[in-house]
């Protein structure tokens, strides 16, 4: 008998709980999660629904990482720490929930397991930076200008003064999450060793996409 739809607002653990060794790993093609950020997520394939039930009994962590190719076995090496803030069961069964990214992790072995979904051995010391004081000290103009002119080329609609209050940090890490990169750039952006280093790269990928594009039609984008 299934138990009763539930909802739950859950706090963030000591950080020794945040950095398990051993995580559940969520592969998902083209899309990332980065640290300090929020990914929400519908939970329906029955493998992923199983890690929900799990964690939710633990540690309540699960690292997000991109196969290589769609559908591909094969897995890149760095992926994101993220620990489940809201959970909600839904009356089918399914999952909805919130993943705050905590640090990056490197994955050491994937280890061979009972459950559905696939675990791993990760090790976090090559981003123990994630940690630290994620202030910019970059011109936020030259983000909004090189922004401008990707939504103008690819005739997406942006309410600005939304864009303008968002701290320019958390900015350049949803962008990173939410434009239309392919999985490769997005994975360069993931593995970028730091913040302004990320940035960079973020500024010359929408100048690229601006660069290469011709025609488009018009889209919506959703920033959170």
């Amino acid at each position: 008998m299934r138990s009763p739809p539930f909802q739950a607002q859950l706090e963030m653990d000591s950080t020794s709980t945040l950095f398990a060794d051993v995580v559940p790993l969520f592969p998902l093609s083209g899309t990332i999660l980065l640290p300090n950020t929020v990914l929400p997520l519908h939970i329906f394939e029955p493998r992923y629904r199983q890690m929900v039930e799990s964690v939710s009994e633990k540690e309540m962590v699960i690292g997000m990482i991109q196969p290589v190719e769609q559908d591909s076995k094969g897995l890149y090496q760095t992926g994101c720490l993220g620990k489940i803030e809201q959970l909600q069961q839904l009356p089918d069964g399914n999952y909805m929930l919130q993943l705050h990214g905590s640090i990056r992790f490197n994955v050491v072995r994937e280890l061979e397991v009972n459950s559905l979904y696939r675990q791993a051995q990760v090790d976090y010391t090559s981003y123990e930076q994630d940690l630290d004081d994620q202030s910019l000290s970059k011109n936020p103009e030259k983000l909004y200008e090189a922004f401008r002119h990707y939504t103008e080329k690819k005739f997406i609609q942006i309410e600005w003064q939304k864009i303008e209050a968002i701290p320019v940090h958390y900015l350049v890490n949803i962008l990173c999450m939410n434009l239309d990169f392919s999985c490769t750039e997005k994975q360069a952006l993931l593995e970028a060793p730091n913040l302004s280093m990320r940035w960079e790269y973020l500024l010359t990928l929408m100048e690229m996409a601006v660069a290469e594009t011709t025609i488009g039609t018009t889209s919506n984008i959703q920033i959170n």
